[in-house]
């Protein structure tokens, strides 16, 4: 009974291996937007529970009715076996100390992935008896590396507890500033310069981008402080460029700064923020990615984030869910898990991050229109998922879908309409005349990470040739009215200086700005 027992809760831990995987590799509490004990861990625990209690009621009807030899049952044990096995490769890809994704994307893989599964398929179709025989015995003495898997997995799970994924208290707010001017800062993530304005795709159509550029200081060879958004979004905030990152928790990341040794941390080294609220300004953010409410709240007075799509088999939910449907959940993200599952007529995997996706940026696209038409924030920073894949829209049909061939074209007029969306709340509330906007990116086009998925569109290809590594710098001062173009090279690591100039009313003249930028660009390359 007990070697029964065993093999039933190997083949169910099997199922979710992935997950424990991830937990046992440490690298998700950072990221996590709620605890995972509730979020994933309870609805897997349950899955497993009722996989083993399952198998094993079959088990014993089997054994009672003499089923157990018959060829139907040993066909159906294999088949079954399709499921753990699938999910193992998944978690084994995980543990690789280099980057597979490369290999896995060509097109050569999976074929020849088949044919090297020929024999064993063959062989178990003719002895299946044997191959029954030899699929429990890998359950039985897995063990003792699941149970490896497992204590890691728990050790990390409860080094932190529940209270540290809850985000931190808001700062206190301030008197208003009515007659004062703000900054709206708007950073689209992963938006290349070379796509929204150098190089635009035909027939892709940006009448808000180009409306801002006609009517601000527009600078056409800026670049970011780093190419990805852990990095960036710290430089940019702090003004200082950071080099590393280390996170040691929910709430916790460390920094080191390529202007000095040692490591900082993020919550604890004066922002952006911190300079707005010494002069007097309400401030707020909304974004993704980064635990803003976790680590930045004391130098706001509004914070609203989501989290980004957890690596598979840890996925969380948009908003908390109930048991049952955290467990149907689950279900459906481990079926999507499985290899080439994506390719079953009528089944896009992608879909459940797709429809994540438009839940989170729904939430975030209302809290900022909130937040940049709310007359008592002085700054106000919207960092928004789009055009970061996956694409959400669909340009021909000017709407938000999870469904059809869209890709980074259709995310960046996506990125158009949302700077429209936020013009408009600002002119109803009398708030745009008064108002410094900034638009910017984290980092460019990253295609080097996108070319190859089974998402990626012929308008995409079409469009990644050349460099597409570039940021747009987009500032219209308070009552700016006409453009002015700007093509020397720069880092965006001056935004924070050129955003604590503007709050403090050294930065009124929009003809300054040329100027300016240049001896900020020549103080950060000394």
């Amino acid at each position: 009974m007990l070697r029964r027992v065993l093999v039933c809760a190997a083949f169910a831990t099997w199922c979710f291996l992935n997950t424990w995987v991830e937990f046992a590799e440490g690298r998700s509490a950072y990221f996590s937007r709620y605890a995972p004990l509730r979020a994933v861990v309870i609805p897997v625990l349950l899955w497993e529970l009722l996989i083993t209690a399952g198998m094993l009621c079959a088990w014993e009807v089997c054994r009672r009715w003499r089923l157990a030899n018959a060829l139907s049952i040993q066909f159906l044990f294999l088949a079954s076996c399709l499921v753990p096995f699938g999910i193992a490769a998944v978690a084994t890809l995980r543990v690789f100390p280099f980057d597979l994704a490369p290999l896995i994307r060509n097109p050569w893989f999976w074929p020849a992935a088949l044919v090297a599964a020929v024999v064993p398929l063959v062989w178990a179709l003719l002895r299946p008896r044997a191959a029954s025989r030899l699929l429990r015995g890998i359950f039985l003495y897995s063990w003792p590396v699941l149970a490896v898997v497992l204590l890691q997995a728990w050790g990390n799970l409860l080094k932190f507890p529940a209270a540290r994924y809850a985000d931190h208290a808001l700062a206190a707010p301030l008197p208003p500033q009515p007659a004062r001017v703000r900054v709206v800062w708007i950073i689209f993530d992963e938006l290349s310069q070379e796509i929204a304005f150098d190089r635009r795709p035909e027939g892709l159509h940006l009448p808000e981008f180009d409306r801002l550029r006609a009517e601000s200081f527009y600078a056409s060879s800026a670049h970011a402080p780093a190419g990805s958004t852990e990095l960036s979004m710290p430089s940019l905030i702090l003004g200082q460029k950071v080099v590393a990152i280390f996170d040691r928790g929910p709430d916790r990341l460390e920094l080191q700064m390529a202007a000095r040794p040692g490591f900082s941390e993020w919550s604890g080294t004066p922002n952006v923020f911190d300079t707005a609220r010494s002069l007097g300004f309400n401030t707020a953010l909304v974004g993704w990615f980064h635990p803003y409410g976790r680590l930045l709240s004391h130098s706001l007075s509004k914070c609203f984030w989501t989290a980004g799509w957890l690596t598979s088999g840890i996925e969380e939910p948009t908003a908390p869910q109930a048991l049952t449907d955290a467990m149907w959940s689950r279900a459906r993200l481990q079926f999507a898990a499985l290899p080439l599952v994506g390719h079953f007529p009528g089944f896009f995997p992608g879909i459940y991050q797709r429809r994540a996706k438009i839940e989170r940026f729904s939430y975030l696209l209302d809290r900022s229109r909130e937040v940049v038409s709310d007359p008592s924030i002085g700054l106000a920073l919207i960092h928004l998922p789009v055009p970061h894949p996956p694409a959400i829209y669909s340009r021909s049909e000017r709407r938000i879908t999870a469904e059809g061939r869209i890709g980074y074209v259709d995310s960046v007029a996506l990125a158009d309409d949302t700077l429209g969306i936020l013009r408009r709340s600002m002119e109803r509330a009398g708030l745009w005349e008064r108002t410094a906007v900034l638009i910017s990116a984290d980092h460019g086009w990253r295609t080097y990470l996108w070319r190859g998925d089974p998402e990626w569109t012929p308008d995409e290809e079409a469009a990644c040739h050349g460099d597409v590594s570039g940021v747009p710098f987009i500032l219209k001062l308070p009552g700016q009215k006409s453009g002015i173009a700007y093509s020397k090279p720069f880092d965006t690591i001056v935004t924070r200086q050129t955003i604590t100039d503007t709050l403090n009313g050294r930065l009124t003249d929009p003809n300054m700005l040329p100027g300016y930028i240049g001896r900020l660009a020549e103080c950060d390359h000394r």
